[in-house]
């Protein structure tokens, strides 16, 4: 043990001796060797600058990595978070563009372009980039030759090139010389360094002096060994991969804008993700860095500066990796002449032509730019729909959605969709003109005319298909309201819980007692419910009266006119259970307990609307009851959805979702038996007439009834106004209902305009006849056009032969009406 101890000790002295041997030796040699006269000052310099060199990349350089860890790995850790940006795709899988910063990062959010400070803390300008699943390995190879080829070796073990470092005196004198006066050189930045630059937005300047330069180089090197630490950690290289793939500057729009990322950049440039790249189009990619692609022409001295770069990084740089890294002569052959066939110019930035034709069409102002700036671009075709996207994903994954999702699939056609998005906007401007007196000051129905003082209800547009993917989609404002009231998401995950939805449903609420009573399957459309508030005479009609004692309504007139006393009349004899039943399978929230104990009985809060539902909830409900009316009751029907498919980062991603809409089996809530009255009931509104006249309160699209239709076999719809104690003042009007074309077809719809607040009023006696039928109107003759494009054969009842081989047709039902057509609930084949 003692001679271990004395042998250990020896070491230390040996460690220690040797350097400061060296070191007396070189100082005696140079430093005060008198006979080198004024050159020893120059070696001396040299001397103390190389060992300067070897202590920052062997010493400071790790100590530094290991320290930092534990004071600055967090805040890296977060800025890249911060940076990751979500790409979004059309349904046919046209990149659209990524979201907007505001709406794409957790908190801290800058998208001003400049730095901000908050108190002790300067929040740099965001980029964003899709974050790449796997780094293109020519990129990197490429890469690391140009930028940092020692990277991980005995010259750069930490972040730091001592290659780098020491020639910087070098380049100083050369670069003096050049321009006769004193200028700082320059040295290699490693990656590490570059990505240093990328945090704290300080990349080198043009107008950058000596100070400056050498301030800025100092802070890198003081944080390039914790960026590398932080992404090698146990040696696998792969998040330093992945930030070199995500971080880097590798285009620009004409005028700034740049474009980060392998991702993005391949998007824009190329026209093809990342992984699609070709070896060449890898190399260009890489050879971007520090030299960005210039992407869109400008004036002809901007022109000729675009050109030259581009020549630069095709003719040269990328020819360099070419001919330095592939080895295989044959590949290398193909590889350059792709490089000398793109050397002829920069391509234009790609956008599909029917995005291009929409951005034109629709957002021509935005067009140029939105080709070359995928967020611009993401706002302009989707200037609603992107809201409603991220707000289904915090549904699914919470603020936490970025960790699993780097890009969305939606199920909108972009061009159609955007088409129908100015479409709705008319309409609103046309209903503002003509109901601006049943408007309360301080509102407007006009998207042109919001201003401070003037703001707009939610407005709600939406259909999806038989699978429950949204086609058409439009929303006033920014708070997606379709997906739920902002007091029913938790501000701090970012989940939505249904459950705090306290938005009343109206009406609408009618389609559960509708349900109600066809399950029990004693009541024809012609049965009499009692109506205290029926009007002698007038009992066909909607009209209503104060009669002393209770008068008959048929069924049919009741939900024809959405008539609360009748209907729930007839609702409480199916008893409580059964429709309490209903309410929690749709989903739907009872409305708060009185202060007895006693709460509003299940088939009163259904009736008059009083349960709590979001938008997308009622729009469920509607696509239920088509699903069943469809013959399709075994299927479960999946909520609205605007997410065809997600780009998850990582495979086991999908796993992280602890939230969403349930599906609903039809079956479960819906006998297959009372699918007839069921249909009756709803079809009312739309169909009912007396004496000639329709009387339902969707009377204004009685076109729009099946019967007598060659084009439709299909359409319920149920509308809603909830007001508050004063029934004049109007809080939410809806209509919710669902369409079958004679192709097959089909979609369910739901259309709202209001506040969803008691206490923010929009209008004086404005109902969901003069709100928003017009709306529905121009929502279903839109779904025509679409229905031409998108038949549904599979959705066709299967036909009937006869022993003649003939196709049998279904007789019409029988239905006791009065003065109405006997066949209004026959289904058209």
């Amino acid at each position: 043990m003692i001679f271990l101890i004395r042998w250990l000790t020896r070491a230390v002295e040996l460690l220690v001796a040797v350097p400061l041997y060296a070191l007396r030796l070189l100082a005696g040699s140079i430093v005060f060797n008198l006979k080198l006269g004024p050159l020893r000052h120059v070696l001396t310099f040299g001397l103390g600058y190389v060992l300067f060199a070897v202590v920052l990349v062997y010493v400071v350089a790790p100590l530094r990595g290991i320290i930092g860890h534990h004071t600055a790995g967090r805040q890296l850790h977060y800025a890249s978070e911060r940076w990751l940006a979500t790409a979004i795709y059309d349904t046919s899988g046209a990149f659209v563009g990524t979201f907007d910063p505001r709406l794409d990062s957790l908190r801290d959010v800058n998208y001003t372009e400049a730095a901000i400070e908050v108190g002790d803390y300067v929040a740099n300008p965001d980029h964003k980039s899709i974050p790449v699943r796997e780094v293109p390995d020519g990129y990197w190879q490429c890469l690391t030759y140009h930028e940092d080829r020692y990277l991980g070796g005995w010259l750069n073990p930490y972040g730091i090139d001592l290659y780098g470092v020491l020639k910087i005196p070098y380049t100083s004198v050369v670069r003096t010389i050049q321009t006769r006066r004193p200028v700082l050189g320059v040295g290699g930045s490693t990656l590490p360094m570059q990505f240093a630059r990328v945090v704290f937005n300080t990349p080198p300047s043009s107008s950058e002096g000596s100070v400056a330069k050498l301030t800025r180089k100092l802070r890198e090197w003081w944080l390039a060994p914790v960026i590398y630490h932080e992404l090698t950690q146990g040696g696998d290289i792969t998040p330093l991969k992945q930030w070199a793939a995500n971080h880097i500057w590798l285009a620009q729009r004409t005028g700034g804008q740049p474009l980060h990322g392998v991702e993005v950049t391949s998007r824009i440039v190329f026209g093809k993700a990342a992984g699609e790249l070709s070896t060449a189009e890898q190399f260009v990619l890489a050879s971007a860095v520090n030299k960005p692609i210039i992407l869109l022409t400008g004036t002809d001295q901007l022109n000729e500066v675009r050109m030259d770069r581009w020549r630069y990084i095709t003719e040269v740089r990328a020819r360099n990796c070419a001919e330095k890294l592939i080895k295989d002569p044959a590949e290398q052959s193909i590889v350059l002449f792709e490089l000398v066939q793109m050397a002829g110019g920069p391509p234009d930035p790609k956008v599909k032509p029917r995005l291009q034709q929409a951005l034109e069409t629709f957002a021509p102002n935005l067009a140029r730019r939105a080709v070359a700036n995928p967020i611009i671009r993401a706002n302009a075709l989707l200037p609603a729909a992107r809201f409603g996207l991220r707000e289904e994903m915090k549904q699914a994954y919470g603020f936490g959605w970025r960790d699993s999702i780097r890009g969305v699939t939606t199920t909108l056609d972009v061009a159609e969709n955007l088409a129908f998005h100015e479409h709705v906007k008319r309409e609103l401007a046309a209903l503002d003109g003509r109901e601006q007196a049943r408007i309360n000051p301080g509102y407007t129905l006009d998207p042109a005319k919001v201003a401070p003082d003037r703001k707009l209800p939610h407005v709600v547009v939406v259909a999806a298909n038989a699978d429950g993917e949204i086609v058409r989609y439009f929303e006033a404002g920014e708070s997606a309201a379709y997906f739920g009231s902002p007091m029913a998401r938790d501000g701090h995950t970012g989940y939505y819980l249904p459950q705090r939805e306290g938005r009343q449903i109206a009406s609408t609420g009618k389609m559960i007692a509708a349900i109600g009573i066809a399950n029990e399957h004693r009541d024809q459309p012609g049965t009499v419910y009692q109506d205290g508030a029926a009007a002698a005479g007038a009992l066909d009609t909607c009209q209503k009266g104060n009669n002393p004692t209770p008068l008959g309504r048929k069924a049919l007139v009741a939900f024809a006119c959405s008539l609360n006393n009748p209907i729930e009349w007839r609702t409480a004899q199916l008893g409580q259970e059964p429709v309490r039943k209903l309410i929690d399978g749709f989903g739907f929230n009872m409305p708060p307990g009185d202060p007895d104990g006693s709460g509003t009985p299940p088939s009163t809060a259904a009736v008059r609307g009083l349960i709590g539902g979001s938008p997308r909830r009622v729009h469920h409900m509607a696509g239920v009851i088509l699903g069943a009316l469809l013959e399709r009751g075994n299927t479960p029907v999946r909520a609205p959805t605007l997410v065809r498919a997600f780009d998850y980062i990582s495979p086991g991603a999908q796993e992280a979702a602890q939230n969403g809409e349930a599906a609903i089996t039809p079956t479960a809530l819906i006998r297959s038996d009372s699918h007839g009255m069921l249909k009756s009931l709803l079809s009312a509104p739309l169909c009912y007439r007396f004496g000639g006249a329709p009387f339902g309160t969707l009377k204004s699209l009685a076109i729009w009834c099946a019967d007598g239709r060659n084009d439709l076999r299909l359409h319920f719809a149920k509308t809603g106004t909830s007001v508050t104690t004063d029934p004049a003042a109007t809080v939410d009007t809806w209509t919710a209902g669902g369409i079958q074309f004679a192709n097959g077809a089909a979609y369910s719809y739901v259309v709202m305009v209001g506040t969803g607040s008691a206490q923010e009023t929009w209008g004086r006696n404005m109902n969901s006849a003069q709100a928003t039928a017009p709306l529905v109107a121009a929502l279903l003759e839109d779904l025509k056009g679409h229905a031409k494009t998108h038949p549904m054969a599979g959705l066709l009842p299967a036909p009937k032969i006869a022993d003649a081989g003939k196709l049998l047709q279904p007789a019409p039902q029988a239905v006791p009406t009065s003065g109405w057509s006997k066949q209004i609930f026959t289904v058209n084949n």
